[in-house]
C-alpha cells in the first residue's frame, strides 16, 4: 500500500461518523423531497449506509483494489433497488461521498480515488440481482419452509430426520441445507422482506437445527489436534461459524468456540490459553478487514490462521491480511485445517 493510500484510508476510518453524516446532508440537499421520498428516519438510514460505503472504500484502498469497493456498492444498489431506491439516487449520494471525502484530503490524494469511484459508477450503472441461495424444491427450500413458519420442532426434526434416513450426510445437512437457508434469511432481510423479528426467528431455528445435528453425529476418533474458532469484532454473523466448528469436531477436533464478535487482542492469548494449533476467524464485511489486518501484524504466536467469510476474496487476499490459509466453503475450510497443522488429507 501506497503512503498516499495509506493516509487517505487512515482519514476516511478515522472520520467515518462525521464523513458519513455530512454525506448525507448533501445528498439531502440534492434530492428535493429526499424527506418526503424517505421517510422520518430515512437520514440516519442514509448515514449508516454512507458509513457502511466509507469503511468499504478504506479496505480497498488498503489493499489498492477499485473492485473491493466496486463491489460493495454493486451489492448496496441491489438491496436498494429492492427497497424501491431510484438508482439516480444512489449516483447522488456516490457523488456525495466523493466530494465529502476529497474535501478533507490535499489536491494528489483526491485524485488517489478516482478508479475507485469510476469503478463504483460502473457498478451501478451495469447492476446485479441477489438471486436466491437454492433453488425451489430442494431440501434447503423445504428447510427453509419450515424455519418460515416458525416450526422451531419441525426444522430440527426435519435435519435428524434426513441425516438417519440417508438422505444427506452431516456435512451436506450443514454446507448444502441449513447454511443456505441461513444466507437465504440474510438475503431477505437485506432486501426489506424481514423484519428484525422474523430475521431472529429463521435464523435461531437454523442455529436450533445445527445444534440438532450434534444427536446424530458419529463419535469421532481423537485426531490430536484442537482448533479456536471466532468471528472478528463487529461480526454477529456466526451461523455458518458454528457449522465449521461441529465439522472440526466430527473429523477429530478439540473445539474451542468463541463465537461472534471476539476482540481481536484476545484471540492469540485465547487460542494458546486452550493450547489450539489453529485459529479458524470468519469475516463477513469490508469494515472488518482492518482489524484482522492489524491484529496479524502485531502477532505474538506463531499458531497458523485459517480465515474465511465474505470479507475476504481468495487465498491472495487472505494472505495479503496475513493470514496462512483461506476457506473458500466448509470443505475447503476443512482440508485447508488440516492442511496447515500437518494433517493428511482425509480420503
Amino acid at each position: 500500500m501506497s503512503r498516499s493510500a495509506a493516509f487517505t484510508s487512515e482519514i476516511i476510518r478515522t472520520s467515518t461518523r462525521g464523513l458519513a453524516g455530512m454525506a448525507a446532508a448533501r445528498l439531502y440537499e440534492s434530492v428535493a423531497d429526499a424527506t418526503t421520498r424517505y421517510g422520518e428516519h430515512g437520514f440516519d438510514s442514509w448515514r449508516q449506509a454512507i458509513a457502511a460505503r466509507l469503511s468499504s472504500l478504506a479496505s480497498a484502498l488498503d489493499v489498492g483494489d477499485p473492485a473491493l469497493f466496486a463491489e460493495d456498492i454493486g451489492w448496496f444498489r441491489s438491496v436498494s433497488a429492492a427497497r424501491e431506491i431510484p438508482e439516480a439516487d444512489l449516483g447522488i449520494a456516490l457523488d456525495a461521498i466523493g466530494h465529502t471525502v476529497r474535501e478533507l484530503l490535499p489536491d494528489e490524494n483526491g485524485a488517489l480515488l478516482d478508479p475507485y469511484f469510476d469503478a463504483a459508477r460502473r457498478a451501478i450503472e451495469e447492476g446485479t440481482d441477489l438471486p436466491p441461495e437454492f433453488a425451489p424444491g430442494g431440501d434447503a427450500a423445504e428447510f427453509f419452509e419450515l424455519a418460515l413458519l416458525g416450526d422451531l420442532g419441525g426444522a430440527r426434526e426435519f435435519i435428524v430426520r434426513g441425516i438417519r434416513s440417508g438422505r444427506f450426510s452431516v456435512s451436506e445437512a450443514i454446507a448444502d441445507v441449513i447454511l443456505p437457508a441461513a444466507r437465504e434469511a440474510g438475503r431477505r432481510w437485506h432486501l426489506g422482506q424481514f423484519g428484525v423479528a422474523a430475521e431472529h426467528v429463521v435464523t435461531s431455528t437454523l442455529r436450533s437445527a445445527l445444534h440438532a445435528v450434534t444427536a446424530v453425529m458419529d463419535r469421532p476418533t481423537p485426531n490430536g489436534k484442537a482448533a479456536f474458532v471466532a468471528a472478528v469484532p463487529g461480526d454477529a454473523h456466526d451461523t455458518a461459524l458454528l457449522g465449521f466448528a461441529l465439522l472440526l469436531e466430527q473429523d477429530g477436533w478439540r473445539v474451542a468456540l468463541s463465537g461472534a464478535d471476539t476482540p481481536m487482542e484476545e484471540i492469540d492469548p485465547t487460542a494458546l490459553g486452550y493450547e489450539c494449533d489453529l485459529i479458524a476467524l470468519s469475516a463477513t464485511m469490508n469494515s472488518q478487514r482492518h482489524a484482522m489486518a492489524e491484529c496479524f501484524a502485531n502477532r505474538s504466536s506463531g499458531v497458523p490462521v485459517l480465515v474465511g467469510g465474505a470479507a475476504v476474496r481468495d487465498s491472495a487476499d487472505a494472505r495479503t491480511l496475513g493470514a496462512d490459509g483461506f476457506a473458500g466453503n466448509l470443505a475447503d475450510g476443512l482440508a485447508q485445517a488440516r492442511a496447515l497443522v500437518g494433517l493428511a488429507p482425509r480420503a
